[in-house]
Formats: C-alpha cells, sequence, structure tokens
C-alpha cells in the first residue's frame, strides 16, 4: 500500500540520504571536487613594460593560464623589471584596484608545501624574486562561484633571463575554490 503522507515520505527519504554511504574523509562533496594535478606545468611570462604586446606577462590564478593585460582584468599577478629588479607585482600592486590577489615568499620547497595558508599575502606591493624562490599565490575571488572565493597555488622561480626580459615558473594549483591543499593527488574537504 502506498502512502501518500508527506511526513512518512519526507521520512523515508531522510533515511535513504543518511544511509549512503560516505567518500573517503566524510566528505559528502568529495566527488565533486579534483585533486591536485600529480605533475607541476611551466609558465613563461614576459617582462610587462618591455615585452611585446602579444607575449603575456600576467598570470590568472582562477583559469590556471597566461594571460594578455590589453585583452582582460581578470589576472592575479604579473612579471616586472623595474631597475634591473625582477618582481612579481600582485593586481593590486599594478593597478588602482584592490584585489584579494597576493603573494607570500616561504622558505619551504616546492614540494614541501603541502597546503596554502589563508592569510599573510603581499597585496599591494612587488614581490622580488630569484631563480629557487618559492612562492604561494592566492587569487583574486572568483565571481563565478555562488560564494565568491580564492583559489590557490604554489610557484617555484627556475628560470629569469633579464636580457630577454622573460621569467620562468613551475606551478601546481588547486582548482578548487577556497580550498587550500596544494600536495598533488589531493583535495581539501569544504
Amino acid at each position: 500500500m502506498h502512502s501518500s503522507n508527506p511526513t512518512r515520505r519526507l521520512a523515508v527519504l531522510l533515511v535513504g540520504v543518511l544511509a549512503l554511504p560516505q567518500t573517503a574523509c566524510d566528505d559528502p562533496f568529495g566527488a565533486f571536487l579534483s585533486d591536485v594535478p600529480l605533475t607541476p606545468s611551466e609558465v613563461t611570462l614576459f617582462d610587462f613594460v618591455t615585452g611585446r604586446l602579444q607575449d603575456p606577462p600576467a598570470f590568472d590564478l582562477v583559469f590556471q593560464r597566461p594571460v594578455r593585460v590589453d585583452q582582460t582584468r581578470n589576472w592575479d599577478f604579473l612579471f616586472q623589471i623595474t631597475d634591473g629588479v625582477p618582481a612579481l607585482a600582485p593586481f593590486s600592486a599594478a593597478t588602482d584596484s584592490v584585489t584579494d590577489a597576493g603573494l607570500l615568499q616561504t622558505s619551504q620547497s616546492f614540494e614541501g608545501v603541502l597546503e596554502a595558508p589563508e592569510t599573510g599575502y603581499t597585496l599591494s606591493d612587488p614581490v622580488p624574486v630569484q631563480v629557487g624562490d618559492v612562492l604561494i599565490g592566492r587569487s583574486r575571488a572568483d565571481p563565478t562561484q555562488f560564494l565568491a572565493c580564492s583559489r590557490y597555488a604554489k610557484l617555484e622561480i627556475i628560470e629569469l633571463d633579464l636580457a630577454a626580459g622573460t621569467i620562468t615558473f613551475r606551478f601546481l594549483g588547486n582548482s578548487n575554490c577556497g580550498d587550500t591543499v596544494l600536495e598533488p593527488g589531493r583535495h581539501g574537504s569544504l
């Protein structure tokens, strides 16, 4: 006999939902999250001042790609050489706008950075860099998400060519909004 009692149907539905097996770490949303990639990517940026227009000087942490600043304002930091000093400048350091995009230098090795802190980022000043430096990046708030949140990544400077005006770094980012885990093959529970 089929019951038309709405309270009884709700109770049966709740019991069914509670009986579902949980994913790893008891995170019911874990199946919807992406793991941090196992291998980093390499990215080359060009000096914002001396680079050619078609060469990207900036990096977008949300979509994890180099971008041209003449085509979009959706970027988080750019490469610049000022008085012979190479630096990565967060968005707020290079423009008259303020965002959450920032960089944090760390003394840890690239492999040793397993999680990004949520605070302590340089937002409004260029960050001087040299080969071997490891930084953690936080993106601007992602406006495509229902709740605005940042993306996190780690990067290591592997080559600087001041004559050519380029910087190359290896990069490993977490594509999950608000997830601070930077360990390859994992993601946090949100």
